[in-house]
């Protein structure tokens, strides 16, 4: 019985901690493991299981991004130039808040295949990644709508497919805008499509003279004392490079002798042809008035304006515009680049036309403006003509306009709105829904004038003045609704070009939200039947806006279930975006700001972002960590360091950290206990937005991240800037910008903004010192407001995630855009010399001749605005709930189900512990004590005869005392 009694107490002792180290083994260690293989491995918890075609990946990819969880809210804040004609003459800018414009975005994934990954080692593993494209859709918030969608459903080729069966039920959204705010408010502000034309063309001046001229005339202007003057029949032809296009008045006045030449500033007479078909284009355009009569000429003869050739009474300049809020998110057209970008490279295109054998003025234009010369010059238009055939599908209904061809065009207007997206079921009705026609009236004029032509050629067949019009799509539309036109001559006047408009793109893109059908008071929006249009219509650039992916983290071995963790930590991550694994943001050039003509500096470095980071859908899991309570899996912390965020408007990570001193939840309704989860919460990095590069990288504050290197349809991009809203955490100076270091010599044109008090409430009509707005200042804070339950800067960017699983919850993005205008320094930019003030003190940069040259590019029409100012266009709030009712409500299953595993071991290591120290300890001190008749516990002979070399037997003594 003895014996008996001692094994049980041994196999108790040992048993139990053996059992209790287990346990806890299981618990604390094996945990994490055990819960990355029911997340990952199980379908469950966050979405990792794509390792495999699962059903998983098909509802993440498919039609399940149409539910209303799966929408974003983006919420606009533009600013408004309240007083765009005194900043261009020179006083500070007052930039007044206005919004928020509110904008409901679908997403759903198409074009979904399986690659092969560069961020796992498991090289064998051909679909490591996922590469897709990504249609957007959005919804205006003005108005109440219905959302439905046609059965769409995805293959086990990953391919979408549709049906035209019965619309199912999306949504129904309620209105969400101030009723004080409307998709059709105008927001004046800096264009940025003519800072990349006149980027394009180095500034204002070069532009103008590009309509007449070569690049390489243009630059013998500075040699013209040595170089002949080309001849009428020379001027814009490329192969006539030794003549120059003209002479600065300045060397005009000093040559010894008189010659025959033609003074540039010539050009820059408002009554001119050029200067009169710019006004008008911009008027068109939303410009802004620049000029009235009575006042002094641009050609410095002393003399006063008083109309153009077209009667109008006022200069307009395109460089600050007025647009819809519909037309500055969605695109809108612009006659002004859509004829004035082609007159400059036709020259070229013809050129190219003649090295391949086809010496045809007229079928060179037609290329041009088909967009067939895309690849072979700077800038891109598209096929400009198709565009132009579209907009007056929309627009030709809203023109009139007197019946002859010799009134002013300025008579000939189109005059008001296209229809809106839910008032047609055409997809090209829908892409322009709402926009302003008025620059149709560019192409609109065309019609009037090439009927006359043909009458006046129909009396006078061998008239040389007039030519018949030829419409670059080969169409004969000039004759019912006007075209753009590839030939054709109208009293002597060139045409080529004259009805085209080019397609400016909007902050958002193009809009298929449409095919929309009236039910009751409300329109109806169908996302399967716009998915459907968009997928068609943009087959063409699937190749070249791919989105890649990393979902497939590899294995420790073969046969071996656990995860190889260190690729966890890249789950998710964008190995591409757009087609490309890196876009370039800015050239490093030592400069502190951008230039126009970074790019053709020999030291010049492009500075490329890597594109990596992750969605913010998908982050590291903790896993297990030790802790359970009610309402959570871990202690809710992520792992320590640094998060990469791929933020998509800037190409570009962001580094996001934990803080640590918030604890946001999300609840789950459909459980029956009310879970509520427990999150952590990341911000941006403290200095994600710092100016840490070495100087010259374009950053002239800190607070400011370059990104105009991508932006626009040239090589040169346009001064484009990222940042918080309102510029927070950046320089103070920001706000006020009277810091003219940069220049020579000038004072203030810097910028007031003012902030909305109470975005809900209407304003009103904004007037300084009002009380619905507040001005900031170096001073001033604004931004001490918190949520309510949340300690958390409403303007501020964060991230909610799941830590144990690593599943994102819900993200708010927020951020600001600004452009500024190109500056033209001559002592670095040569070509910024034609433009030149007769006197000293009227410009920015000092001449070593008498007088001094202008203050930007803007160096004809706003010469006194000083360039490189940073002008806030807009913040945006991107609100969007990643994770969705289902995952939430897994999360709640996989805590109960760990709970009860926790309450199991927790159980068993209770009665581990309790049969150690209640049974098995005592049972063995009591054997210990009081059995000495057991041999390993006799006491031998103290000279170890009996084998034990026992030397010293005290301890027997102390423990039997004890």
């Amino acid at each position: 019985m003895s014996k008996i009694l001692r094994g049980i107490g041994v196999v108790i002792t040992v048993g139990g901690l053996i059992m209790n180290n287990a346990v806890v083994k299981e618990i604390y260690l094996g945990g994490r493991a055990k819960l990355l293989l029911a997340t990952i491995g199980q379908n469950a918890g966050t979405r990792y299981a794509t390792c495999d075609e699962s059903t998983l990946l098909k509802r993440l990819y498919a039609e399940d991004q149409f539910q209303p969880n799966g929408a974003s809210d983006l919420t606009y804040n533009f600013y408004n130039i309240d007083n765009p004609e005194e900043y261009l003459k020179g006083e500070d800018a007052i930039l007044v808040e206005t919004g928020p414009y509110v904008i409901k975005k679908h997403a759903v994934k198409y074009a979904v295949e399986f690659k092969a990954s560069g961020l796992t080692r498991d090289s064998t593993n051909n679909k490591a990644s996922i590469e897709y494209n990504e249609a957007n859709l959005y919804i205006p918030m003005d108005i109440n709508v219905d959302v439905k969608k046609t059965n769409m459903t995805r293959g086990s080729d990953l391919k979408l497919n549709w049906s035209n069966g019965e619309r199912q039920n999306v949504a129904s959204y309620e209105k969400k805008m101030p009723a004080h705010l409307s998709m059709t408010d105008r927001i004046t502000n800096i264009s940025p499509i003519y800072q990349s034309v006149i980027g394009e063309a180095n500034d204002e001046f070069s532009l103008i003279l590009s309509m007449v001229c070569t690049p390489s005339q243009i630059n013998n202007i500075f040699a013209a004392d040595t170089k002949p003057q080309c001849t009428n029949t020379e001027l814009n032809d490329m192969e006539k490079a030794d003549c120059s296009c003209c002479m600065l008045k300045e060397m005009y006045d000093g040559m010894q002798v008189s010659i025959n030449a033609t003074v540039c500033e010539t050009f820059l007479d408002e009554s001119s042809q050029i200067i009169s078909d710019l006004s008008l284009l911009a008027y068109y355009d939303g410009g802004v008035q620049v000029k009235q009569a009575g006042e002094k000429k641009y050609s410095g003869t002393g003399e006063d304006f008083g109309e153009t050739l077209y009667n109008q009474t006022a200069i307009y300049s395109p460089i600050i515009q007025s647009h819809t809020v519909n037309d500055m998110l969605f695109g809108y057209p612009s006659a002004y680049v859509g004829k004035i970008v082609p007159r400059i490279y036709l020259a070229q295109a013809i050129k190219i036309m003649k090295d391949n054998g086809i010496n045809s003025r007229t079928q060179a234009a037609k290329e041009l403006l088909t967009g067939n010369m895309d690849d072979l010059l700077p800038f891109k238009l598209g096929d400009i003509s198709l565009y132009t055939k579209k907009v007056g599908s929309v627009c030709l209904n809203t023109c009139s306009g007197a019946a002859d061809a010799t009134a002013s065009p300025v008579d000939l207007i189109c005059d008001g709105f296209a229809p809106e997206r839910y008032e047609s079921n055409r997809i090209d009705d829908i892409l322009l829904g709402g926009i302003d026609c008025k620059p149709y009236s560019t192409t609109y004029a065309t019609m009037k004038m090439c009927k006359d032509i043909d009458s006046f050629l129909e009396i006078n067949p061998s008239d040389d003045r007039n030519e018949r019009c030829v419409c670059a799509d080969g169409s004969d539309d000039y004759k019912t609704s006007g075209c753009c036109l590839a030939a054709g001559k109208y009293d002597g006047k060139d045409l080529t070009s004259s009805g085209c408009l080019y397609p400016v793109d909007g902050i958002l893109g193009r809009n298929y939200a449409g095919r929309y059908t009236a039910t009751g008071a409300k329109p109806t929006v169908d996302l399967g039947e716009s998915t459907e249009a968009l997928v068609s219509r943009e087959s063409e650039k699937q190749s070249t806006a791919k989105i890649t992916q990393f979902i497939c983290p590899s294995k420790t071995g073969p046969g071996d279930d656990t995860l190889f963790l260190p690729e966890l930590k890249a789950f998710g991550h964008y190995e591409s975006y757009e087609g490309s694994d890196k876009h370039n943001t800015y050239q490093y050039t030592g400069n502190p700001r951008m230039r126009q003509t970074d790019h053709a500096l020999d030291d010049a470095k492009p500075f490329s972002s890597k594109v990596s980071g992750t969605s913010a859908q998908y982050f590291r899991p903790t896993g297990l960590t030790g802790y359970f309570n009610e309402i959570s899996l871990t202690y809710g912390h992520t792992n320590k360091g640094v998060v990469p965020v791929y933020i998509r408007d800037i190409k570009s990570p962001m580094n996001f950290t934990e803080d640590w001193g918030v604890r946001p939840i999300i609840c789950d309704p459909y459980n029956k206990n009310n879970h509520c989860h427990e999150l952590a919460r990341l911000r941006p990095a403290k200095d994600a937005l710092l100016d840490n590069f070495p100087a010259g990288t374009g950053l002239p504050f800190t607070g400011l991240q370059a990104i105009g290197a991508m932006q626009g349809p040239t090589m040169k991009g346009r001064p484009t800037y990222f940042h918080n809203p309102y510029f927070m955490n950046g320089d103070k100076e920001l706000f006020s910008q009277h810091n003219n270091s940069h220049v020579d010599f000038r004072d203030g044109n810097g910028l007031k903004l003012y902030r909305l008090v109470n975005s809900l409430e209407d304003p009103g009509l904004f007037s300084v010192g009002s009380l619905n707005y507040e001005l900031l200042t170096n001073e001033t804070t604004p931004f001490e407001m918190k949520d309510e339950f949340l300690d958390q800067n409403p303007y501020e960017s964060y991230i909610d995630l799941e830590p144990a699983t690593g599943l994102g919850v819900r993200v708010r993005f927020r951020h600001g855009i600004s452009h500024s205008f190109w500056e033209c320094d001559p002592v670095s930019n040569e070509q910024c010399k034609l433009s030149k003030f007769r006197s000293s003190n009227d410009g920015c940069y000092s001449s070593s001749n008498q007088g001094s040259y202008p203050c930007s590019a803007a160096n004809v029409f706003s010469p006194v605005v000083v360039g490189g100012k940073i002008i806030p266009t807009y913040w945006v709030d991107d609100k969007q709930q990643k994770a969705s009712a289902l995952d939430i409500a897994t999360l709640s299953v996989i805590t109960d189900k760990y709970r009860e595993v926790q309450h199991g071991y927790g159980f068993m290591v209770n009665i581990a512990i309790l049969l150690t120290w209640t049974l098995g300890l005592p049972l063995a001190l009591q054997l210990a004590c009081f059995a000495p008749e057991k041999q390993f516990l006799k006491q031998g002979p103290l000279d170890g005869s009996d084998g034990s070399n026992r030397k010293d037997t005290s301890y027997v003594a102390s423990a039997a005392e004890s």
